[in-house]
């Protein structure tokens, strides 16, 4: 890792003093200009032509508000891969409390809900179950990546610390497909783009069912040359169940500065804080009695004090500078500390229910550049990106199982000898550095190619810092291996008929590390999993009033990572799975008074190798993936200033666990949802205010089903949603 991060510093130096003659000269030409202008001279320039340089140019090159790695590769509309764009407005329609709530009118997305206050959701994505609680997804707002590298699970990322009201836009690429982003980015990347620039001020209030209260505002505006753009949420619910309630408060702010026409600096911070009690699962007699609601919701009175509390601190500085009108280089510095407790009771055989307990203190220090240009490359133009990163990440992680409402018992400290979870005590330390490139080259209307490459380098290792009773395979502790991982990806974008029918066909690669267990565990070669994904897709505009989107894809992992003997520790790459899947996304706009949407997906995620005594997981579907899921929208506009929008889920039959030798797979039938959402906007209002008035319906049919299914030491347990939930608000706009 040294030697890496030697060739890192020496890249941003290398980067920076080759600009330096540049900027001298930009500065000076600058001056130039501000003189001539208080003497009432004019200036000679030469014409703008696209994607290319005159000589003698002087123009003044204009900085957007935040240069982000690779921006005009993420809104570019040659990507040759599948993104779904949410914008400010959509998010302001919606009026959502969490941005996830949005996933599920997205093509093969959904949020499966554990029903705790602060904890994140397990996300579905291309065939993968585990993005949010788990590292399926990237999650990523202005290029600094969410995720945890050790917070309760590998790539564990919170979508509750983002304020929906902050956001200029949310992009969801789906698969491996950018190289700006390296693990966890193997279903995809939830990229978050927040605002940085603009004159306004908004406020939204909402209030209704159980308690529930969210408020958001947001501002932005320039004071002294200064951009400034803040937000803050305060969120509190009594919740559905006995035992969930919770609340959080979450505040930003940026500011911007532009020190010349060509060089900016911007600093933002975050704060977040957020607790919450929890009812926890319930057992198969409960949700069994679901038509008894008071029985369905209540709480199982073997679950004990369980509840969670998060704190989150991060700053961020940005320093961009157009070294040339084409090129713009742009370095960031990053640091983030926050602590994590979650408690969970739930049953450890058939009629044992234990408490278990996870404190996390986390750390992160990082710090990047990367350099975007446009130019023109045998006379077509040429976008690109190139850039390199680090982090490090550090965590103090405690865990304790068979507490007593929180407080150690006998059997805490013994329960890791006789063969139970018992306690760990340890620091955790991963460390990335991260070098990659991005292009996409418009050679002609037929043909438009892009090509990204990245290289990952991850070390890092595990220290016990105090007692530990646990033992066995996942109580080991040591360094990690050095993993050294390139991912590439290739595509490209072609117009079969201007105007009707665009053509995509892409393929990329990604991996994931070996799991906690594994990498901690001391002599070890297994290597990363690794996952390529195909896709061909179309998108058809017939006219106006018809768009319709549709992608195959074909995921294949290899070097899934098996443990055939716990007792040896011999951790082999052995094991292989393959996701087929068709999504389509449909518009129909026949009037400017009714306008309908559909999100269908069609899933086969399956195992296709694994170890040769484990036969029978051959064929088995991947946990926690249906086959089908869809999302129906249609919005009415009876009158001026009013819409009425339903939104009718289909999220059907799933695996909750994988089968064993003596026991096929179990599944959970899925469930149908529908909500209705009403807003008016009157013509005419005071003071030059926008406001308007909502009702929210949520759960319209009063369904009960869980919002997520598992099976936990041999037993079904669920996850209850939420009833039928009713909310009202206005939002204003200044």
């Amino acid at each position: 890792m040294g030697q890496e991060f030697i060739l890192l510093r020496c890249m941003v130096a290398t980067l920076f003093v080759s600009a330096l003659p540049a900027l001298a000269q930009q500065s000076q030409k600058i001056n130039d200009v501000e003189k001539n202008a208080e003497k009432g001279l004019e200036t000679p320039t030469q014409p703008s032509v696209p994607f290319q340089v005159a000589a003698n140019d002087l123009k003044v090159v204009r900085l957007e508000p935040l240069v982000i790695k690779g921006q005009s590769l993420t809104i570019s509309k040659n990507q040759p891969f599948s993104v779904h764009v949410f914008d400010k407005d959509f998010i302001a329609d919606r009026q959502v409390a969490n941005l996830e709530h949005l996933f599920r009118e997205t093509a093969g997305m959904e949020v499966r809900s554990l029903g705790y206050g602060s904890v994140a959701s397990s996300i579905n994505l291309r065939g993968f179950a585990g993005g949010g609680h788990g590292g399926d997804i990237g999650f990523v707002i202005d290029g600094i990546p969410l995720n945890e590298a050790s917070s309760h699970a590998d790539g564990y990322a919170d979508m509750s610390v983002v304020i929906p009201l902050e956001i200029n836009a949310m992009r969801i690429f789906k698969g491996p497909v950018s190289a700006l982003y390296g693990n966890f980015n193997r279903a995809g990347v939830v990229a978050l783009e927040t605002r940085r620039s603009g004159k306004y001020a908004e406020l939204d209030v909402r209030g209704g069912s159980f308690g529930t209260v969210d408020l958001q505002a947001a501002a932005g505006g320039k004071f002294y040359g200064v951009d400034f753009n803040a937000a803050v949420q305060n969120f509190t619910t009594n919740g559905f169940r006995p035992q969930s309630d919770s609340n959080r408060q979450t505040g930003s702010l940026s500011a911007g500065y532009n020190f010349t026409d060509k060089t900016r600096f911007t600093i933002a911070g975050r704060a977040h804080t957020g607790e919450a009690n929890t009812a926890s699962v319930i057992a198969q007699d409960q949700y069994d009695n679901r038509h008894n609601r008071s029985a369905f919701f209540a709480k199982n009175p073997n679950v004990q004090n369980d509840g969670t509390d998060k704190d989150l601190y991060t700053i961020r500085g940005d320093l961009s500078h157009a070294i040339t009108p084409q090129i713009t280089a742009a370095l960031f510095g990053y640091a983030t500390t926050q602590t994590f407790r979650r408690s969970f009771t739930r049953l450890t055989n058939a009629t044992t229910w234990q408490q278990r307990q996870e404190d996390y203190d986390r750390d992160v220090l990082g710090f990047g550049l990367n350099v975007n240009g446009k130019h023109n490359f045998l006379f077509k133009p040429l976008t690109w990106v190139l850039g390199a990163e680090r982090y490090e990440e550090k965590t103090l992680y405690k865990y304790a199982d068979a507490l007593n409402n929180g407080q150690f018992t006998p059997t805490t400290l013994t329960a890791g000898v006789n063969g139970g979870s018992g306690t760990l005590n340890r620091n955790l330390k991963t460390n990335y550095i991260s070098l990659f490139a991005q292009t996409e080259w418009v050679l002609n209307p037929y043909f438009r190619p892009s090509f990204g490459i990245r290289r990952d380098f991850i070390d890092g290792e595990c220290d016990r810092r105090g007692l530990e009773t646990r033992t066995g395979a996942s109580a080991q502790c040591g360094k990690m291996e050095n993993f050294d991982i390139t991912t590439p990806k290739f595509g490209f974008r072609s117009t079969l008929w201007p105007g009707l029918l665009e053509a995509r066909l892409s393929v990329a690669d990604g991996f994931a590390l070996p799991s906690d267990a594994a990498k901690f565990t001391p002599g070890i070669g297994v290597k990363p999993t690794t996952f390529r994904q195909l896709e061909l897709g179309f998108t058809l505009t017939p006219g106006s009033m018809l768009i319709i989107d549709v992608a195959h894809y074909q995921i294949e992992s290899k070097n899934e990572v098996a443990l055939p003997n716990p007792a040896l520790l011999d951790y082999v790459n052995v094991g292989k799975t393959k996701r087929i899947g068709t999504e389509a996304e449909i518009r129909f706009m026949p009037a400017q008074w009714f306008e309908a949407t559909a999100a269908i997906s069609n899933f086969n995620s399956r195992i296709t190798e694994t170890l040769p005594n484990q036969a029978y997981l051959l064929g088995a579907d991947v946990v926690g993936m249906p086959k089908f899921m869809a999302t129906f929208t249609g919005t009415v506009r009876p009158m001026p200033g009013m819409a009425i929008t339903a939104i009718g889920r289909i999220f059907g039959r799933y695996p909750i666990n994988l089968p064993t030798a003596t026991a096929a797979q179990a599944y959970y039938d899925g469930y149908e949802t529908v909500d209705i959402i009403a807003s008016y906007e009157p013509r005419s209002q005071p003071w030059n205010m926008r406001g308007r008035y909502f009702v929210q319906v949520f759960n319209l049919t009063d369904a009960r089903y869980a919002s997520s299914a598992g099976i936990t030491s041999g037993s079904r347990t669920y996850n209850p949603a939420a009833p039928l939930t009713v909310l009202g608000g206005i939002s204003f706009k200044f």
